[in-house]
């Protein structure tokens, strides 16, 4: 039964080695309830390793080592992945340019299409009135 103990060290954080005693009691924590269970788990199936604590930590070393291989192997896997996603947002972000640049020139269409229309209206409002006035007249 493998089991996953996780320590976090912020960065940017130094650590001596003088004062080493002071800094492992201020970092140290609690086995929460999963912890303690996980380890009596691997404790019972061991009992072999407890009256030889030698034993016990070189099954620990080499769950461990498991466990960091697994751990590179995954990072590894997700920097590919990463990179892949970065590639296609970049190819995304081409076409959306692209798009922009057509819409901005359909932009420019219309607003002509608009003024010509308007121009027309305006003459035609005009035709209208001198109809109007050539009818009264």
């Amino acid at each position: 039964f493998p089991f996953f103990v996780q320590e976090s060290v912020p960065s940017g954080e130094n650590q001596s080695v003088a004062g080493g005693d002071e800094e492992a009691v201020d970092e140290y924590q609690e086995l929460n309830a999963r912890e303690e269970q996980d380890i009596e788990i691997m404790m019972e199936g061991c009992e072999y390793a407890i009256s030889n604590a030698e034993a016990f930590a070189e099954k620990l070393s080499r769950e461990l080592q498991v466990l960091d291989g697994a751990n590179i192997q995954s990072i590894m896997a997700s920097e590919k992945q990463v990179n892949t996603l970065m590639k296609l947002l970049d190819e995304a972000l081409k076409e959306v340019d692209q798009i922009e640049l057509k819409l901005s020139s359909y932009e420019e269409m219309l607003q002509s299409v608009k003024e010509q229309m308007d121009q027309i209206s305006e003459s035609n409002h005009l035709i209208h009135l001198s109809n109007t006035n050539n009818v009264k007249l």
